[in-house]
């Protein structure tokens, strides 16, 4: 194994439980290229256990593995069961830009850790990452449980990712082939004013915001699986068909997946969601930055700094 993968564990969230008192969950996704998804699939088995089934032809599960069951498929709809739009032989050609996806089921904090075994096993198999193309655009995709839709924390961190945002970009930038593929959109300016400026804002007010403000999904934050599953009725009346995945948890798509690059831990890159939760939970840091925006530095160059003067450079207020 390679050991610089093994020498940073995920950091504990700051608000490590539900308010019903059970540790969070968290599910992660993970795209590369470099090998097929039966490939794949049989790496996790080795490395994590499991018996390995075919369910569609881009399609795979390993069940019973020591992580639960984890899903491999080629990340893309033209491959999905019952889908003939594009021939076998396209799909081949493109793999150098369409990735090969694990997703794991929602795990508790104690089973994260593996999560960084399986990405060793991958580096090692020969898995590539967002800068092996202009075009790979790969990414990793944590879905972490929200403490409860009637905590007040929950509307906290959505406003923190808005605050944050910009100054996570720069404070470890995105690859080029991330920034210039319509996949993780910066929240615009005008949605956080919405945010902050809303009285009594909960996440009905949120949704409405959210379909008054935002296109989509492909954002650093897609904020529509929690939407949907907390009202199905309203997200289907403002939202339509928009496809979702409905679930209690944040779906959070910034993160690059530098899977080959030689020090690059997964734990590094939760180290971005971390930091919104601990602005979140950090409340005069947070008051001050929302004071902030309001009297109209979010809307400038400045913004950065101002962010930094709070939590430091590299968030080490936030870190301590």
């Amino acid at each position: 194994m390679d050991h610089l993968y093994d020498v940073r564990s995920f950091r504990a969230l700051p608000r490590p439980e539900t308010r019903s008192g059970q540790p969070r969950r968290c599910g992660i996704e993970i795209e590369f290229s470099g090998m097929d998804e039966a490939a794949t699939a049989q790496i996790i088995a080795r490395r994590v256990g499991g018996d390995v089934s075919r369910t569609g032809p881009h399609l795979y599960t390993v069940d019973d593995t020591d992580i639960g069951t984890v899903g491999v498929e080629l990340d893309t709809r033209y491959a999905k069961p019952g889908t003939q739009l594009v021939p076998e032989s396209v799909l081949d050609a493109a793999r150098v830009i369409v990735p090969v996806e694990i997703i794991t089921a929602p795990l508790p904090p104690d089973q994260w850790g593996r999560v960084i075994d399986l990405t060793a096993a991958l580096r090692e198999a020969g898995a590539k990452g967002t800068s092996d193309s202009l075009l790979a655009g790969f990414g990793i995709h944590f879905n972490p449980e929200v403490t409860g839709y009637d905590d007040p924390f929950l509307i906290r961190t959505i406003i923190a990712y808005g605050l944050l945002e910009g100054w996570l970009r720069e404070w470890r930038p995105l690859n080029v082939s991330r920034r210039i593929l319509p996949f993780v959109d910066p929240w615009p300016a005008h949605f956080i004013d919405a945010l902050l400026l809303a009285p009594d804002l909960d996440l009905r007010a949120v949704s409405t915001l959210v379909h008054s403000h935002l296109k989509g999904r492909n954002y650093g934050l897609d904020l529509l699986p929690i939407l949907h599953d907390f009202d199905p009725d309203g997200f289907a009346a403002r939202f339509g068909s928009e496809a979702s995945g409905a679930r209690p948890a944040f779906h959070f798509r910034l993160p690059d997946c530098r899977i080959d690059e030689p020090g690059w831990s997964i734990a590094d890159e939760w180290d971005r969601w971390w930091l919104v939760e601990a602005l979140a939970a950090d409340e005069s840091r947070f008051d001050a930055l929302c004071a902030a925006w309001r009297k109209g530095a979010g809307h400038g160059a400045g913004w950065l700094q101002v962010v930094s003067q709070h939590i430091g450079p590299n968030g080490e207020r936030l870190f301590k």
